[in-house]
């Protein structure tokens, strides 16, 4: 009977403590119940074992005020500031914790169900983040874009002549704010607690090179008030673009021909370095403005091996090879104390039909295109490239053409194309003048850029007079300067 007694007593004992436990542990899943679960978090920010009030406090701290800071919006180098009020941003905290809260407990009907698992088991982690939930009016942050793009965009503008100062205005980059493709970039920035700076999808837009036949309406126009014949060539080695005036009118060749003698002379040494004293005499026929004509029939006679008509033959020869037919001399050229040609009229037999003449030397004659075309071909062959080292292998070398354009840079006068560019502008020129006729050929070394010009001029009178004809000169030698330097620094 004791015994009975016994285990009757240890049986209601334990039955008392399993529903003890079954008591505490029903009291400890109801408090559970109240809290968030275990492994859930809400817009990446961890919420569990927290009462609804502390969860609210947690997301208020670490999510709403941080959405609620501004936007600092770049556009290239300004900053526009965006606030998530000027959109309505709404973050929805509430509903959040209600989702967060019921994760893991289902319906009513699994309360008991729950509660054994809980027993058993203790609480699962639910492992589930809830998105942020959140609402901003799309609208209003797209006017706000389009409202930035208003005052900020800028149109393109392409370069602009300036006839009446012979200048260019130039172009400006446009720029676009491409709302389209700063959208999304803006709005993954607004549900971002630590990227608040967003750079704006901004296209920019360079205006075009300008067209060089916007040169060759500025030049027209100052040419046309000229009382005589002009012709003008222009050229841009870098892109072969190029501009041509009256490009075959034929006038006197003066000195500007013997750019030509400066080449045969390095022809004929096919390859060989010059003699100092050959280098010399190139020299002075640049330099010397009184002795030109004599050290250009030395030349010719070292051409001519010792007879300087036959340097004249060799000299029209390759001009008639490079295809400079309106090119020639025909005896040499004439000294200051001799009134006569030294040789027979054989200028007849080189009159060139059809084109216009303006009153050429019938000895020594040549047009704008040629001596153009000339200097082109030395420009290029000073860049390791062209026509003359293609055809005269071995012949003719690059230093040998930057020789020529060296010693034409030592030419003192600038009072033609030189008067039209900034004294440290580095210009290789060959000048010449007659009685109606002035022409400067020579290649510019601008900072926007290397380029030939060439420039005659004609008048049906005895004397062209100076202070008629070095505006022109001038003129055009600034306008071409100030389009090869467009937007240069």
């Amino acid at each position: 009977m004791r015994k009975f007694q016994l285990g009757l007593t240890a049986f209601l004992l334990l039955i008392l403590g399993v529903v003890g436990f079954l008591a505490y542990k029903l009291y400890q899943y109801d408090s559970y119940r109240e809290a968030i679960y275990p492994a859930v978090s809400a817009a990446g920010i961890p919420l569990q074992g927290q009462t609804r009030e502390q969860a609210r406090q947690t997301l208020e701290e670490m999510i709403v005020t941080p959405l609620s800071q501004p936007i600092a919006l770049n556009y290239q180098e300004e900053t526009i500031i965006l606030l998530p009020s000027d959109i309505n941003l709404q973050v929805f905290v509430d509903d959040m914790i209600e989702q967060a809260h019921q994760l893991g407990r289902g319906g009513e009907q699994q309360f008991w169900e729950s509660y054994i698992k809980f027993v058993t088991e203790g609480l699962t982690p639910v492992n589930e983040d809830i998105a942020l939930q959140y609402s901003y009016q799309p609208e209003m942050l797209e006017d706000f874009l389009e409202e930035i793009a208003h005052e900020k965009d800028q149109p393109l503008r392409e370069v602009q002549p300036i006839t009446d100062t012979l200048s260019f205005q130039p172009g400006q980059a446009g720029r676009r704010l491409d709302v389209g493709r700063s959208l999304p970039r803006v709005e993954r920035s607004l549900t971002s607690t630590d990227e608040r700076d967003v750079t704006l999808v901004v296209q920019t837009l360079q205006p075009a090179r300008p067209d060089i036949q916007m040169l060759r309406g500025m030049l027209q126009h100052r040419i046309d008030e000229f009382a005589g014949m002009v012709s003008i060539y222009v050229s841009d080695p870098a892109t072969d673009d190029r501009i041509e005036i009256n490009p075959d009118i034929i006038y006197s060749g003066m000195s500007v021909v013997k750019i030509g003698i400066m080449l045969e002379t390095f022809l004929h040494a096919e390859g060989t370095e010059l003699e100092e004293e050959t280098q010399n005499r190139m020299l002075k026929l640049v330099t010397d403005p009184t002795g030109s004509n004599y050290w250009a029939n030395l030349l010719l006679g070292l051409i001519g091996d010792g007879n300087q008509f036959e340097g004249c033959r060799r000299v029209n020869a390759r001009m008639d090879e490079l295809g400079l037919t309106a090119t020639f001399i025909l005896e040499p050229y004439r000294l200051e104390t001799e009134g006569a040609h030294l040789g027979p009229g054989l200028a007849t037999l080189r009159l060139l039909p059809g084109p216009v003449a303006a009153n050429p030397d019938p000895f020594i004659q040549t047009s704008a295109h040629d001596i153009g075309a000339l200097l082109e071909m030395i420009y290029d062959c000073s860049q390791g490239e062209g026509r003359l080292l293609e055809e005269y292998p071995g012949r003719i070398s690059s230093e040998a053409c930057l020789l020529i354009l060296d010693d034409l840079k030592e030419n003192p006068l600038r009072t033609m194309i030189g008067a039209g560019i900034p004294d440290d502008i580095p210009l290789a020129h060959k000048h010449g003048f007659g009685g109606d006729t002035h022409a400067d050929a020579g290649v510019v070394f601008s900072e926007g850029g290397d380029y030939v010009i060439v420039q005659f001029q004609y008048a049906p009178t005895d004397w062209l007079v100076w202070a008629i004809s070095r505006p022109v000169f001038e003129d055009v030698s600034f306008a071409t300067y100030n389009f090869f330097t467009i937007g240069a620094d």
